[in-house]
């Protein structure tokens, strides 16, 4: 069975309901031209109402519809480049939800100054001698009582807070090397070079420029995205959300 994060579910259904958008609009502008043809021959008195638009003169719209194939392609590319971009944020996020219990600021603060060398820690320093053992328990559930956080546990919400805030300010251009630095996803140079392009290719249309793009240059850029996402999801669900049944 695949198991998918909510993350790329939503994914998908954004992606689709795009998609499925464009169909609407590649049916509607030639249906309208038709519709403005027959009104120019008289065979009909008048254009259907807009929805929340007045109704343009013929000679707007069809100036407006000049060049529709262009700019839906362009605008289904950014779309789409940006549901990878909201993928990636909240996958991480989901993960680091399901897998890590972060005490609040309060919480954590309250620990680390009831737990300063008190009689417990004081007791449980030391060298390791097998005599005291029943000491070292007694003084352990003390400190566990009183909401003591071991070093490990501390050191792992240091990197968990700071790994959180890179993934929060990170650009997109970051994102591979990220994966592959702090996650150990295999993300091939193939599969980078081609991510950098789709990136610059944004960027480009963000700044300006008008970028000879068709649906299908769309639909290939839309497949590549998903396919990475797909690995991204697959091995995050493997090997970064806990087992509910895994005995420690």
């Amino acid at each position: 069975m695949i198991v998918r994060t909510n993350a790329f579910n939503t994914l998908q259904r954004q992606v689709q309901e795009t998609f499925d958008f464009a169909v609407v609009v590649c049916h509607s502008v030639p249906a309208l031209k038709l519709q403005m043809n027959l009104l120019d021959k008289g065979t009909i008195n008048q254009l259907p109402t807009p929805d929340y638009f007045t109704i343009n003169t013929t000679t707007e719209l069809r100036t407006q519809a000049n060049g529709y194939k262009e700019k839906l392609a362009t605008y289904l590319f950014l779309s789409s480049f940006s549901f990878f971009e909201n993928y990636f944020g909240s996958v991480l996020k989901e993960v680091f939800d399901l897998n890590t219990s972060i005490p609040d600021k309060a919480t954590l603060e309250n620990s680390l100054n009831n737990n300063t060398d008190t009689k417990p820690k004081r007791a449980l320093k030391g060298t390791y001698d097998k005599k005291h053992h029943q000491r070292y328990e007694k003084y352990s559930s003390e400190l566990k009582a009183n909401g003591y956080i071991s070093p490990d546990e501390l050191l792992k919400i240091v990197a968990f807070n700071n790994l959180y805030k890179t993934v929060q300010n990170l650009k997109a251009n970051e994102i591979p090397d990220f994966l592959i630095s702090h996650f150990k996803i295999e993300i091939t140079d193939t599969e980078k070079a081609q991510f950098s392009t789709y990136r610059q290719l944004r960027n480009d249309i963000a700044h300006g420029d008008n970028p000879n793009l068709d649906l299908r240059k769309v639909k290939e850029a839309n497949a590549f995205l998903r396919k990475l996402a797909a690995k991204i999801d697959a091995f995050l669900t493997e090997h970064y959300i806990k087992l509910n049944n895994y005995l420690e």
